[in-house]
């Protein structure tokens, strides 16, 4: 654990301009590829440091309810930042996902204890796929 926060917080010190950042985490194996096996959560962020913010996109492949969700920020106005969804493509998070970085921490810690989507943040569904 203590491997996995020191991870996060490097993570979250890396100005995310061109590429988003993806993690995996899980108990159980949700699909294979070449590449190896893929657990069944996934949590992509990206993140601005100079402006404080971040954003999240939760994917649980077993919620019936909200399998893939983005962070919501319910602070208005929001933040003026474009933070990188897929550095691929160059998709950008909504401005709603965009949320304070202690937020943005405050989550990240609780997934990795949890392994669920995590409760402190506010999420809204995402099915941009």
């Amino acid at each position: 654990m203590t491997e996995s926060v020191s991870l996060i917080e490097e993570i979250l010190s890396l100005d995310h301009a061109d590429s988003e950042t993806t993690l995996l985490v899980g108990d159980v194996e949700y699909h294979r590829t070449k590449d190896g096996p893929f657990p069944d959560h996934q949590m992509r962020i990206s993140v601005r440091p100079s402006a404080n913010c971040a954003a999240l996109n939760y994917m649980d492949n077993n919620d019936p309810e909200m399998s893939i969700a983005n962070s919501y920020n319910t602070i208005r106005p929001l933040p003026k930042v474009d933070l990188i969804f897929n550095g691929t493509t160059g998709a950008v998070f909504p401005r709603t996902a965009v949320i304070p970085l202690t937020h943005a921490r405050s989550a990240l810690h609780e997934w990795l204890r949890t392994r669920q989507r995590p409760t402190c943040i506010e999420w809204r569904p995402y099915d941009a796929y």
